[in-house]
């Protein structure tokens, strides 16, 4: 789905801001993998930031290439980062086998690149309006999940948001160099 809960996205952001104004270079550059609605690029559209984004449709219908400064359709998985200083990977881990999602993250942290992740867990999930890419292959990635699969990766901050009777749960994490 193209949104996900704002719970502690003003937090991220500060830490987004802070990583980048202290230990970036001048000429940094950010990269939003899977960006839904735009919301990273909306809210640091005074930084050099863009856009990867695998369903051609989010593109056009959140008009994403007014947001960013280039927005590219390309599969993350095939994409060239290395030219990127901060990838931000908000809810995107989950809709990429468990294979092939460590392998991401150990080549960006082995590229030295730094990165923001953010998970949803215990949150299963289907195609959603027939989009394929929508399907959560890893709906387990709980802290001790994650800790496991991805050591390349501390924790952040973390949530149990409960509304309902609906859970819904959410960490975020960084490299951790």
């Amino acid at each position: 789905m193209p949104t996900s809960f704002n719970i502690f996205k003003d937090s991220i952001l500060e830490h987004i801001r802070y990583i980048i104004w202290n230990h970036t270079p001048k000429n940094y550059k950010i990269l939003d993998v899977g960006p839904g609605i735009g919301f990273y690029g909306e809210h640091l559209k005074d930084l050099n930031i863009d856009a990867v984004e695998l369903h051609q449709p989010y593109i056009d219908q959140f008009n994403l290439t007014s947001i960013y400064d280039n927005v590219y359709n390309e599969d993350i998985l095939n994409f060239d980062y290395d030219n990127y200083d901060y990838i931000i990977m908000g809810d995107i881990l989950e809709h990429i086998p468990a294979e092939q999602a460590q392998k991401l993250i150990q080549d960006i942290t082995q590229k030295q690149i730094k990165c923001l992740v953010a998970v949803p867990y215990i949150c299963p999930q289907d195609a959603v309006d027939g989009v394929e890419a929508e399907i959560h292959y890893q709906e387990d990635l709980t802290p001790r999940v994650m800790k496991s699969r991805y050591p390349e990766l501390e924790l952040l901050l973390t949530n149990n948001y409960l509304k309902g009777g609906y859970g819904y749960y959410t960490n975020y994490y960084k490299m951790k160099f």
